[in-house]
């Protein structure tokens, strides 16, 4: 029978050469290397001063007159040293310096020898962690169980511990991704990239988000909701990429996305537009960029049927964005490291949110006590009629005095990568892009989104205006693929025709298209473009890696004559050949129904016999 093979990405095996020690990692290794470098100072001094210790003498009452008396001599004075020792601390030192000479770990740390040993017992653990996502309780009863299938002698069966230990010192990567999932794995594990800063202009590049105040108030301003209604607004910001200055803001409560494209247009009315606008998949954004419906604004008791459909209808009149000529730039999804717009919303929660009595946390479970009161004193209040008496802070008092952190923020230092210690005002200021298009006429700010019509997918691409459209990037493709003979709506702008934008039926971004003929167009500079492919290379190949471990684990332990957690109890559990099972089971006895008709046994000729008798006699009686 052939070994099995070794779990190359599971290093559990003794190394084949111990790494070079560089440095020392707690103050008890670094105490103890000091303290042997001291015992062996003199056996290094001797060499090159070796008068220096001619009055030394040993206990025999002779001299120091070579290197060896010098290292007797130092262990005659030093208790529990010996030459032995002596010589090993000096050949570590020369070979590796001060970090050689404290203890090193065991050599076997982080191996098994049971499942060095028995690999596949090994295979089948790893298999039913990872693979199956079982227990390490299941993995270990399963190895116990098939002990003789393992080649594993009774006597050596593994303990509980033994499985536990082992399995805790897989690889995370390994097993986030297969316990826990692609997504995890790709948040936790998964390299990114890192963007600078000083290499943008200021007011190039604007990122775009938004946020929920964690301060409940009373509605005074939207005219969509009631008066005093307790509500919790929603913050939509564009702050500059560059300087990290808040270029624009504006408030809205639940039920309304029209504050995105105030937010725009105030900004680009006062700074004027930017070259690049960048933002999250978050669907808010993707409805003003491509369309898309926020999930959280679902209809409710106080929204007018169908609100976010004529929303999207009057939000999606004309091409905004690419009438300016403001390039639009999408996170990766799930991975917004760099959109440092949510580092200025947590500083925001922390920094104005916190100091108003109606501070909620934003989370229930840790909502301050006076917070829980005041809104139960609001909502009675409200309920009575009695809303102006609430001691909550009006909406209008929370934007004005938020408008006014924001200017105090915006001429604050700034400790962030490339500001300098300068005030974000200053920065933006400084750096102010020179090639700066002018704020257009309001009239234009108006005009946001694009027309919308349905088309057929065919051939992965689409027709529209007698031009063909084809995905712009791989993702597209996959996306166009799996749409193939199905309705899709086509988001364009009647003055931009080169690009179209391919949504669901619900308006949620799916693919960015271009029109056949064209070359495909990559925006951006070449050395960052190098730096994402390489980035994305390596992330590729670390996941596929991972993968591809978790296929070899499966199939060798398949291979090996293991089987899932189902299988083993299908084939545990059946009933012995032979075994009816009858005397297990109970059910109602039948009863046979009863009738006085008597029963029909007779023969042909005895029948038609008997039909003769009974019409005489039906004759007799009618005389």
């Amino acid at each position: 029978m052939s070994a099995a093979p070794e779990l190359t990405l599971i290093p559990f095996s003794p190394l084949e050469a111990r790494p070079q020690r560089v440095a020392l990692t707690s103050a008890q290794a670094e105490a103890q290397a000091n303290n042997r470098l001291q015992i062996i100072l003199p056996l290094l001094d001797y060499s090159a001063e070796a008068p220096r210790y001619k009055m030394l003498s040993l206990r025999d009452g002779s001299p120091v007159t070579s290197f060896s008396r010098m290292a007797e001599y130092i262990a005659e004075t030093t208790p529990g040293v010996c030459r032995r020792t002596l010589f090993d601390w000096l050949a570590a030192f020369r070979e590796g310096g001060l970090p050689a000479l404290a203890d090193r770990q065991r050599r076997d740390k982080n191996t098994s020898r049971f499942f060095d040993a028995y690999p596949k017992a090994k295979w089948l653990a790893a298999y039913l962690y990872l693979e199956e996502r079982m227990s390490v309780r299941v993995a270990h009863e399963a190895i116990v169980r098939d002990l003789q299938l393992l080649e594993i002698p009774a006597e050596d069966a593994p303990s509980y511990e033994t499985v536990r230990a082992w399995l805790k010192q897989m690889p995370a990567a390994l097993t986030v991704y297969a316990r826990q999932g692609r997504k995890a794995y790709r948040e936790r594990m998964a390299a990114y990239l890192r963007r600078g800063y000083t290499d943008v202009f200021a007011n190039h590049s604007w990122v775009g988000d938004h946020m929920t105040h964690d301060v409940e108030c009373a509605n005074d301003l939207f005219d969509n909701v009631e008066m005093w209604t307790p509500i919790r607004m929603r913050l939509s910001a564009m702050i500059d990429y560059r300087s990290r200055m808040v270029v624009g803001a504006s408030w809205a409560w639940e039920g309304s996305s029209r504050a995105i494209a105030a937010t725009m247009r105030r900004a680009i009315h006062r700074h004027g537009p930017p070259e690049n606008l960048y933002v999250d998949n978050g669907k808010d954004y993707k409805k003003v960029a491509k369309g898309a419906l926020p999930g959280y604004l679902k209809e409710s008791s106080v929204a007018p049927v169908g609100w976010w459909r004529q929303e999207l209808d009057e939000i999606a009149a004309t091409g905004f964005l690419a009438r300016l000529g403001i390039a639009v730039t999408h996170c990766i999804p799930h991975h917004p490291q760099s959109k440092h717009v949510e580092r200025f919303f947590r500083t925001l929660h922390e920094r104005f949110d916190r100091v108003w009595p109606t501070y909620t946390s934003g989370n229930p479970f840790t909502r301050p006590d006076q917070t829980s009161v005041a809104m139960m004193d609001h909502r009675r209040l409200v309920r009575a009629g009695r809303g102006a008496e609430s001691r909550h802070p009006l909406a209008s008092q929370v934007i004005a005095g938020c408008l006014g952190w924001i200017e105090e923020y915006n001429d604050t230092p700034h400790s962030g990568e490339g500001m300098d210690g300068g005030t974000p005002l200053e920065v933006f200021n400084a750096c102010l892009n020179p090639n700066q298009q002018p704020a257009p006429d309001p009239a234009a700010l108006a005009l946001l989104m694009k027309d919308r019509e349905t088309r057929r997918v065919r051939e992965c691409a689409v027709t529209l205006s007698s031009r063909r459209y084809v995905p712009s990037d791989q993702a597209g493709w996959v996306t166009l693929h799996g749409l193939n003979e199905r309705d899709i709506l086509i988001a364009f702008d009647r003055s931009v025709p080169e690009t179209v934008d391919a949504l669901d039926l619900d308006g949620n971004f799916l693919a960015r298209l271009q029109t056949e003929q064209l070359v495909r167009f990559a925006p951006g500079d070449p050395h960052t473009q190098a730096q994402i492919a390489d980035s994305f290379r390596t992330r590729r190949g670390l996941e596929r890696d991972t993968r591809n471990t978790l296929s070899q684990i499966a199939l060798v332990a398949r291979s090996n004559g293991a089987v899932s957690p189902l299988e083993a109890m299908a084939s545990r559990l059946q009933l012995a050949a032979g075994e009816t099972g009858t005397d297990i089971i109970t059910q109602r006895a039948t009863h046979a129904k009863e009738t006085t008709e008597p029963t029909n046994e007779l023969i042909p000729g005895q029948g038609a016999d008997r039909l003769a008798d009974r019409l005489r006699r039906n004759s007799a009686d009618s005389r």
